[in-house]
């Protein structure tokens, strides 16, 4: 993954983890979808909430298998100890490559009374990552072994608040930022041009008018009228031109931005692969 963000031609495909022990569809999909070409997989740690098998443990069996993977590492759900503790024990399990998020709110999944932790934010996340690759903790307490951590972070180039938090997360060490869907080549190029570092365009073609509606009412995600009036004539016209637009993006901006990340609910390898055949064209 970090060769390919480097020459820009960078495809990561997005998994969630079983939401229980019987990993073999998991690990099925992943073999096929590792065939389409891509370069990484990137592993979600609990979205919206939900449980699901920790990432750091479905990530070190794709690194098992061969796969380089992306692991999202949340803050939210660890106090500081648990932090160090878990980034020390992903990188001895091989898992190096980390998109850094502050997590959803816990409030939303299946627990809604669980605590939020705010020990650590995400900038100093970033920063903590960075102290490890040189030697240190947190607190500056010598570990003995340094890390090689390679670390992201999360924009939405809709708010103008957010790219400012972006600029302090560059500032603070994140090697890429991954941006939210997008589908908009202008947008794509101007905060590329704005932010001047690595960056993913998350790309998102839908099957149906369900998964349409749901990324519609999502902050920061800009669907164009295009796709959302083409639900009018039903879910096979919505695929089709939803997955022509994604196309169209990624050939407007292939040679701008550094890659492009494929949001979990797409499935069809055949459609994966056409998208890694046009970004690394």
């Amino acid at each position: 993954m970090r060769k390919s963000l480097e020459t820009g031609k960078c495809v990561v495909l997005e998994v969630l983890t079983p939401r229980g022990t019987n990993l073999s569809k998991f690990m099925e999909f992943t073999e096929e979808a590792w065939k389409t070409g891509i370069d990484a997989f990137t592993v979600t740690d609990m979205p919206m909430g939900r449980v699901r098998m920790a990432p750091w443990a479905a990530s070190h069996l794709l690194v098992e298998s061969g796969k380089d993977v992306l692991m999202h590492f949340t803050r939210n759900t660890r106090n500081m100890i648990r932090i160090q503790s878990d980034l020390l024990g992903c990188h001895a399990l091989g898992v190096k490559n980390l998109l850094l998020l502050s997590g959803d709110n816990p409030s939303h999944g299946d627990y809604p009374e669980t605590t939020s932790v705010n020990d650590i934010d995400i900038l100093d996340l970033i920063r903590l990552t960075k102290l490890m690759n040189e030697g240190t903790d947190l607190a500056g307490n010598k570990i003995y072994g340094k890390t090689d951590f390679f670390v992201g972070g999360a924009l939405n180039p809709f708010s103008d608040e957010d790219v400012e938090r972006a600029k302090q997360k560059i500032e603070a060490g994140v090697d890429f930022l991954v941006t939210q869907p997008l589908f908009n080549s202008e947008v794509a190029k101007k905060i590329k041009e704005e932010l001047n570092t690595k960056i993913l365009a998350s790309i998102v073609f839908f099957e149906n008018a369900k998964q349409m509606s749901y990324f519609s009412n999502v902050p920061g995600i800009e669907i164009p009228d295009e796709i959302v009036n083409s639900a009018e004539k039903g879910d096979d016209y919505l695929k089709e031109k939803s997955f022509e637009s994604v196309l169209r993006f990624v050939e407007e901006t292939k040679d701008v931005l550094d890659g492009f990340y494929i949001v979990a609910i797409v499935k069809d390898l055949e459609k994966i692969r056409k998208v890694v055949e046009i970004a690394k064209s």
